[in-house]
């Protein structure tokens, strides 16, 4: 499970004596409960700090420190009893990491301490870490479920329904491997979330859930990138001739979806469709979407440039890389041969073809 492996990689950053820890996660209470499991394994004093609650112990019975919420007043408590030790979890401290003087006041702390037994965890959703403050702060990530996790989560949901109903959910062995496949790159709360959704939704896990579930994935993934959901795909029978990327297709479907591809056996890259307008490109896309059962992005390359300078490179980048939190999907790059057309001085062109064929030669999801 993720949280036997994460405790580990957690207790092992905290064994190095690391004074700053960046955990950049929206699974707040997760990360408060593996640091709440780390101190207790390791004997340490464990605090909790935010804005509204000030300093509170959590290893022991004691009143909140309502009067240390701002955050220079609990680095100087910190700084003061740092011969106590501890392990100190700021919550949502990201806000002030604006704050040169909070960054020196951390810095301070760390180069003090570095080697001690005081570590202060930075714990928010969006965490960079100042240049200053680099070469003393580990980065821990917690890892998202697997796709064993997400059977036990479908399957944990679906018993709470049938206890609520006193009866059996109705659910193949196939439909949750797909629910459970559809769910890969959430986090916990959210896959739980979504899987509630579907069996709360009729009472049953079906082949009609997959299309919301696939929806109000990407809704949670999207962050005003230039990726487009396609809500209708296609069936291969819709599409005439193509006989050869029919073939094609069945043959790597199995390898596609398998969670380990056979030794020797690649997943498929990606197929290139060429043709004049009206030749049935886009309804063979839709169709490759339909052949595998998974849902379908399209990504049109006239959207991808800006005019600021590298802008048009992070376009592309975010789009990637929410594409394979979606996988397994297809990604249908429509009008691709406008945004590669040969720059005369090396341009944007070079440099997102470049950024795209090393997506497609290093990616490991099934995009």
């Amino acid at each position: 499970m993720p949280d036997v492996t994460d405790l580990k990689d957690l207790e092992l950053i905290l064994r190095t004596r690391s004074p700053l820890i960046a955990v950049e996660t929206r699974e707040e209470s997760r990360a408060v409960d593996l640091f709440r499991r780390a101190a207790a394994r390791a004997g340490q004093a464990l605090y909790r700090w935010s804005a509204v609650d000030g300093l509170s112990r959590l290893d022991a019975d004691a009143a909140p420190q309502r009067s240390l919420t701002e955050p220079e007043r609990v680095l100087a408590h910190i700084r003061a009893s740092r011969g106590g030790g501890g392990l100190y979890l700021l919550l949502d401290f990201h806000p002030y990491l604006e704050d040169p003087f909070t960054v020196r006041h951390l810095r301070e702390i760390a180069q003090v301490e570095a080697g001690a037994s005081l570590t202060l965890a930075l714990i928010g959703p969006n965490m960079p870490v100042p240049d200053e403050l680099r070469d003393v702060t580990a980065r821990f990530t917690l890892r998202l479920p697997d796709l064993a996790a997400l059977r036990g989560i479908i399957e944990e949901e679906a018993a709470a329904w049938g206890r609520q109903h006193q009866q059996r959910l109705q659910a193949r062995a196939a439909v949750v491997d797909a629910l459970a496949r559809n769910l890969m790159g959430l986090t916990e709360a959210d896959a739980r979330r979504l899987a509630r959704n579907a069996i709360h939704d009729d009472g049953a896990l079906t082949e009609t859930d997959l299309p919301a579930l696939a929806e109000a994935k990407y809704r949670l993934l999207d962050r005003g990138s230039v990726l487009s959901f396609e809500l209708e795909t296609a069936r291969m029978a819709d599409v005439a001739g193509l006989t050869r990327l029919k073939a094609w297709l069945e043959m790597r479907r199995a390898v596609f979806l398998s969670e380990t591809p056979p030794p020797g056996l690649d997943v498929p890259k990606g197929v290139l469709l060429l043709g004049v307008q009206g030749a049935g490109k886009s309804l063979a896309a839709k169709a490759c979407a339909g052949a595998f059962g998974v849902p379908l992005l399209r990504l049109d390359f006239g959207t991808l440039y800006n005019k600021f300078y590298g802008e048009t490179e992070r376009n592309l980048r975010e789009a990637l890389a929410t594409a394979g939190q979606m996988a397994p999907c297809v990604l249908w790059i429509d009008e691709i041969e406008k945004g590669l057309a040969t720059d005369s001085e090396g341009g944007p062109s070079r440099r997102i073809l470049g950024t795209l064929l090393t997506w497609m030669a290093e990616r490991g999801s099934p995009v």
